[in-house]
């Protein structure tokens, strides 16, 4: 069965991942790993998802973002909420249901994958300043959520 999980780390830069899994080989292959700017970041899931309806299964995941009272003390910048109304709307004109959007929590993605782990899987992106690797842990776990079971963790 080919699945494919597009996992969004949405901010000032966001990290976009595509992952691709078959359902039968150990790990998903990486088709995209990128962090963007807020320029580039609607082109970049635009592209992304061209080619979703070729897929048995197709998953948008984006990193849960809440608005605390430590967020207004850092920031009154909204750079995520303003990329998720970005992300909704470009999976609204590619026809994908934007009520589809899987949101997980931050905590979860990386309790699950640690840096280690994300290496180990062999979808490690390098460079930039870790978004693109936080967006990789949410692919990682939407996909656990799917049934994938990665064994090369448990060597």
């Amino acid at each position: 069965m080919s699945q494919a999980v597009l996992a969004v780390d949405p901010g000032k830069l966001s990290g976009v991942v595509l992952l691709e899994w078959n359902g039968i080989d150990e790990v998903p292959q990486q088709k995209l790993s990128i962090e963007v700017d807020e320029r580039d970041f609607y082109t970049t899931v635009d592209i992304a998802m061209t080619g979703w309806r070729n897929y048995e299964k197709f998953a948008v995941v984006c990193e849960r973002f809440t608005i605390t009272a430590q967020t207004v003390r850092n920031s009154q910048a909204p750079f995520s909420l303003e990329q998720i109304g970005v992300l909704k709307h470009t999976c609204r004109m590619r026809g994908y249901h934007a009520e589809d959007i899987k949101f997980q929590a931050p905590v979860d993605a990386k309790t699950m994958f640690p840096n280690d782990s994300i290496k180990k899987v062999g979808v490690w992106h390098k460079g930039g300043e870790g978004h693109a690797l936080d967006a990789t842990r949410h692919a990682l776990l939407y996909l656990v959520k799917q049934g994938w079971k990665p064994k090369v963790l448990l060597n």
